[in-house]
């Protein structure tokens, strides 16, 4: 027999190397994130769409003569010009009500998102993005590159880029991998 001790066991792998962080935390399951999916579409749809109903609201007072023109009974088409609307001004500006409107819920969802990883949704089912190595939030231009993905390509074809989570072994929607993002709880 030998005195000898066994070998010690290796070093444990440094903080922020992948092999660290793999497993680190346990990733967000498909109800968790449809939850938050469906929280968030609910919360920030109600402030778009207040934006929306304002500028819809301004659209209609300024169109209205034109909208009084047309007669819904009858199969004839009213084309209205500019020299039918009451106020362009105000048809403009509903316009532009609009679409800073979304483009301002767009940025609170995409700058909270990308500070914590989480949005009003995720917090309240308890999930958060975070970066796939570092476990760290993904910053606001990997937040809205993420939110586009997800809206334009993710959806498409039966909104199989969000169904990808349930088979990949990473468990990643698209707009996760091309972001290089993962969803954990926490």
């Amino acid at each position: 027999m030998s005195a000898m001790p066994p070998p010690p066991p290796p070093p444990p792998a440094a903080p922020g190397h992948p092999e660290h962080l793999a497993h680190a935390r346990v990733r967000a399951g498909f109800g968790a994130r449809l939850g938050g999916y469906l929280l968030d579409g609910l919360i920030y749809g109600l402030i778009a769409g207040i934006f929306v109903a304002v500028g819809i609201g301004l659209i209609v007072a300024g169109a209205k003569d034109c909208i009084d023109k047309i007669d819904v009974e009858s199969d004839t088409t009213v084309t209205c010009t500019n020299s039918d609307l009451n106020n362009p001004g105000l048809v403009f500006a509903g316009i532009v009500v609009i679409a800073l409107g979304l483009m301002i819920v767009l940025f609170i969802y995409c700058r909270s998102l990308g500070k914590t990883g989480q949005t009003i949704g995720r917090k309240i089912v308890g999930i958060r993005v975070v970066d796939k190595f570092t476990e760290q939030p993904i910053g606001f231009g990997r937040a809205l590159g993420r939110t586009l993905f997800a809206h334009i390509i993710s959806s498409a074809f039966f909104s199989l880029g969000y169904l990808w989570m349930l088979w990949d072994a990473e468990q990643q929607t698209w707009h996760d991998k091309v972001v290089g993002s993962v969803v954990v709880r926490g």
